[in-house]
C-alpha cells in the first residue's frame, strides 16, 4: 500500500515578489497630478481676483470709519464715497444719475432706499434738520454695495 503522506509536502517555499519602484508614475497618476495642480492654480488665481475686485469697497469701508458722527458735513462725505464706488464699479454714467434714477441705482446696488426729501436735503445743503437717519442709511449702503452684476439702469 502507499504510504500517508502528508498533504504539506507538496507545497513549495513561498518566495515574496521583488518590490515594485513607484517611480515612474503612471500615466493616469501623471494626468490626475496635473488635474490637481491646474485646479489649485485655478482656485488661486480666482480668489486674487475676487480679492482685487473688492479692493475700491474695502478702501471705501476704510474711509467711511472717519465719518462715523452725524454731521452735514460727513454725511456729504460719506455720499461722495457711495458715488466713487458706483463710479468705479457701474460706470460714469451710473454715477451721474440723480433723483429718482440715482435712487434706483443705489436701491440695486445696496439694497438701501433713499428718499427724495434726504437727498434734496443734501444737494440744497439744509444742515439745521437732523440728518442721522439718512447718515445711517450711507453706512449700512457703503457697507452693503455690491460689487458686481448688472446694473441696467
Amino acid at each position: 500500500m502507499a504510504n500517508p503522506t502528508s498533504p504539506l509536502d507538496n507545497l513549495h517555499d513561498v518566495i515574496a515578489p521583488a518590490t515594485v519602484s513607484w517611480w515612474p508614475l503612471s500615466v493616469p497618476a501623471f494626468t490626475l497630478i496635473a488635474i490637481l495642480i491646474t485646479l489649485i492654480i485655478a482656485a488661486i488665481y480666482v480668489c486674487y481676483k475676487r480679492y482685487q475686485l473688492a479692493k475700491a469697497k474695502r478702501q471705501a469701508l476704510l474711509e467711511s470709519k472717519a465719518y462715523l458722527t452725524s454731521n452735514y458735513a460727513n454725511t456729504q462725505a460719506l455720499h461722495l464715497i457711495l458715488k466713487r464706488l458706483v463710479k468705479h464699479y457701474y460706470g460714469i454714467e451710473a454715477a451721474n444719475q440723480f433723483g429718482e434714477k440715482w435712487q434706483e441705482v443705489v436701491l440695486k446696488t445696496t439694497k438701501t432706499k433713499l428718499t427724495n426729501e434726504e437727498l434734496s436735503r443734501l444737494y440744497q445743503g439744509e444742515s439745521e434738520q437732523p440728518i442721522s437717519s439718512f447718515h445711517q442709511k450711507l453706512v449700512k449702503a457703503i457697507k452693503q454695495f455690491k460689487v458686481k452684476g448688472a446694473l441696467n439702469v
